[in-house]
């Protein structure tokens, strides 16, 4: 951001300088307050440099929005002792600010990767960008904050497929078991149903105002189209405003509410900047430990009982190939020895997205003025609310199904964006996104014109999956990512009938009395196309697609019936004792919804079952272990319990 010297040459006699240095040192002291280091967890690493790893009873490798929630359950039993290990470290300022979540891309925070070249993700410079955090939250700490579950069909059909126990009936006590929802009047709709107070996630509203949302849902509801109070509840088709992972106007990402809690846990040791090599296997296929990289020393650790591998879509399988566990071909041509042949990178899924600019107000003064930016710091930093305390228009999403709109389950989901004219946050879109040359020059000059409100039509069930593949052994070196966005058919299909949507609500009368313009971005190899025909889209969608940023599926959950699955329905990795992947790998089909709510009831319901299986193990070795643990179980299930009696009342 640009930053501005003093205009003003007046002198002062002494109080209004006094003034103006106790505001600014103020706002100075606002600032810091927001992630002051002693607020997150203290890092071990040096104490393991100096004095050696001891040993544990688990390993978490990854602190993102699964492996943040297994540690921290897992440190909840005083007599396991427990690392985390995290290749990133302290979230920055900017992650507590949601508005502010593009900024953090291609910065440390961020694994920053690319995938490789394709047929898609032509308009942008350097392809598809796949920002991923590497921080402590992972990419729960850079996101845009949205919480969304994904509807009952998606959970119903992991169990169709062979896995029992995760159902939608099963897994929603593990998205209520997280949660501390803020929103009162939930609770009077549906009492205990579907949310749940008291759990170490805050969920709330955002406090900030679009006004422009309006326009866009009476768009929808002059199309027969209706608005939910709450989209996680039974309802899956319409519009909503739905919530965020925040708190107080700053974001709750999951290790601010799972790992700060458990800081001062003398069995759970945090190590930061750690990069995880590999897993270390005997020669009979059981876990010894890690071995990882700190401070350019390459260190082991063991662990007793389990490793749980939650370092995400990207990093768990390259993890397990550079261990010996992938499939045996991509093994032996890398020249890894082959300790088990299993399909790990495969099933890569992920929501590839087509934003539709339109272009509004043309004929009307710009509403943006220059003390805006001035005002929005200064209620954010005082008081946590304004334009930055939430994400305009992003947490405005519709759900709809382009074939049948009356069927109960959504093909597509809508994203909004919305920027007014002249306002400084469509440049720092422009400079997350990359678009090549002539595209940026396109919009800075349209931005000149119009406000630019951005619908993105978001393919929820990707036909052809795509795959990881090690670029070499080096586990510093990027993986190889094939994401396969619009390989199948259907995929343009939907995304063609998706435009044809966004072309019917831009005619509705809530749109007209805003001037809307569809933009035509200069695309000189699509320019032969007759402009609106379906081949011009397909060429726009192969320009102008691009990632939604919610990879899953490389360590797939399956029955042995299933020649693609790397784990079981308890999550263990198939051939290989010891070892678990808990995280959003595991998804056997991607959820029709944002990812992250279900990485962290992944992690909920993974650190459940070690839990079980070491509780049955303790109580015949240790009872009074067994008891203790026993005893914190029970009280969760009282507070379930509770929670359904209210829900009776209700």
């Amino acid at each position: 951001m640009d930053t501005f010297t003093l205009p003003c040459a007046s002198q002062s006699v002494g109080p209004a300088n006094q003034l103006i240095g106790l505001l600014i040192n103020t706002l100075l002291a606002s600032q810091c307050a927001l992630s002051p280091p002693d607020m997150w967890p203290k890092d071990y690493g040096p104490t393991a440099l100096e004095k050696g790893f001891e040993e544990y009873d688990f390993i978490v490798v990854g602190a993102g929005s699964a492996g943040s929630v297994v540690a921290s359950r897992l440190s909840e039993n005083p007599n396991w002792k427990v690392l985390l290990l995290e290749a990133g470290g302290d979230p920055p300022i900017e992650s507590e600010i949601p508005r502010l979540y593009m900024s953090l891309f291609r910065t440390k925070y961020d694994w920053e990767y690319y995938t490789e070249k394709s047929n898609t993700g032509l308009g942008y410079k350097k392809g598809h960008y796949w920002p991923r955090g590497k921080l402590l939250g992972g990419s729960g700490s850079t996101n845009a904050n949205l919480y969304i579950r994904g509807n009952k069909k998606d959970y119903d059909t992991w169990e169709e497929l062979g896995n029992p126990g995760w159902n939608w009936e099963k897994v929603i006590k593990y998205f209520k078991r997280s949660e501390d929802n803020k929103i009162e009047h939930l609770f009077e709709l549906t009492g205990n149903q579907y949310h749940s107070k008291g759990g170490p996630q805050k969920i709330d509203y955002f406090h900030d105002v679009e006004m422009m949302k309006i326009v866009v849902e009476e768009g929808a509801f002059e199309l027969g189209e209706i608005e939910h109070m709450d989209i996680n509840a039974d309802k899956h088709i319409g519009w909503a405003n739905v919530f965020g992972t925040t708190n107080d106007g700053r974001r709750c990402s999951p290790a601010k509410g799972f790992l700060i809690q458990a800081a001062n846990r003398t069995n759970l040791h945090i190590v930061k900047h750690a990069h995880v090599r590999k897993v270390n296997l005997n020669e009979n296929n059981e876990v010894e430990g890690i071995e990882l990289s700190l401070k350019d020393k390459i260190l082991n650790v063991k662990a007793k009982r389990e490793t749980i591998l939650s370092a995400g879509t990207v990093n768990t399988p390259q993890v397990l190939i550079l261990s010996g566990i992938g499939p045996k071909k991509h093994l032996e041509e890398l020249k890894i020895p082959v300790k088990k042949d299993l399909a790990v990178g495969k099933n890569l899924q992920d929501h590839f997205a087509i934003p539709i600019y339109i272009g509004l107000h043309q004929n009307k003064e710009p509403t943006t003025r220059p003390q805006d930016l001035t005002d929005s710091v200064y209620s954010y930093f005082m008081h946590q609310r304004g334009s930055l305390a939430g994400v305009g228009m992003t947490n405005l999403v519709g759900f709809y199904n382009t074939v049948n709109n009356s069927l109960l389950y959504p093909d597509i989901q809508f994203h909004t964006m919305y920027f007014r004219r002249l306002a400084p946050h469509f440049k720092g879109y422009l400079e997350a996104m990359q678009f090549s040359t002539g595209i940026e020059k396109y919009f800075q000059k349209a931005h000149e014109k119009y406000d630019i409100v951005c619908l993105m039509i978001t393919i929820l069930k990707p036909e052809i999956p795509g795959k990881i593949e090690l670029r070499s052994t080096d586990p510093f070196d990027h993986p190889k990512i094939f994401p396969n966005y619009a390989a199948g058919r259907s995929d343009m299909e939907t995304a063609i009938r998706g435009i044809r949507r966004i072309q019917e609500y831009v005619k509705t009368e809530a749109y007209k009395y805003h001037e809307p313009v569809q933009l035509k971005i200069d695309l000189p190899n699509c320019e032969l196309l007759d402009y609106d025909a379906d081949e011009y889209w397909e060429c726009y969608i192969r320009h102008m697609g691009t990632s939604m940023y919610h990879p899953v599926g490389t360590a797939k959950m399956g029955p042995l019936s299933d020649a693609d699955a790397v784990v079981d329905d308890e999550l263990k990795v198939r051939g290989v004792k010891g070892l678990r992947v808990v995280d959003a790998s595991i998804m056997p089909v991607i959820i029709s919804a944002n990812t992250n709510a279900a990485a962290a009831m992944i992690g909920e319901k993974g650190a459940d079952m070690i839990k079980e299986e070491w509780r049955k193990f303790d109580k015949d070795t240790s009872g009074e272990a067994y008891e203790e643990q026993e005893q914190t179980d029970d009280d969760q299930k009282n507070e379930e319990k509770k929670n359904v009696e209210g829900e009776k009342k209700e």
